[in-house]
């Protein structure tokens, strides 16, 4: 491969990256579980270190974050600093996340917001970049802790 379309396809991979990170955040932001499944390769895992949360395969992925998701009345996953590294047909991703929820009515406020970092191993498949690995790491979080069923 020449330098030039070496440098076009790292260029591509890592867009195609991003696009990813994006949709994971638009699938989860719009309730569309089918998509947010399909980001997922077959033997991927999923972690939230609060509360030692480790789900296996795009199935029990999705049943968790769509169970925390559906009893909120709206939230914005907003990501940014995006740092990849392709490794042929395999890369490493992290990126900033911003997470608004909110759930009205929920006595002590309807507001949380909560920010961190996503870290993502990923593969490229016949059908595209798909994380084999994606792990919540939060760093702050301000509002009502309640909101997400959780105790202040």
């Amino acid at each position: 491969m020449t330098d030039l379309s070496a440098q076009l396809r790292e260029l591509t991979d890592r867009a195609a990256i991003i696009d990813l990170a994006v949709a994971y955040a638009a699938a989860v932001d719009n309730r569309d579980w089918d998509a947010l499944a399909a980001l997922f390769a077959d033997d991927a895992h999923w972690e939230h270190p609060a509360g030692k949360q480790r789900h296996e395969g795009p199935a029990a992925i999705v049943a968790y974050i769509g169970n925390a998701i559906e009893k909120l009345d709206a939230t914005q996953h907003l990501n940014g600093n995006h740092v990849v590294t392709v490794r042929g047909d395999d890369a490493e991703h992290s990126c900033y996340y911003h997470a608004q929820h909110i759930r009205r009515g929920t006595e002590g406020g309807d507001n949380f917001l909560a920010g961190g970092t996503y870290d993502d191993r990923l593969r490229r498949t016949p059908d595209g970049w798909r994380f084999v690995s994606r792990s919540v790491r939060g760093v702050w979080a301000d509002g009502n802790p309640a909101v997400l069923g959780l105790r202040s």
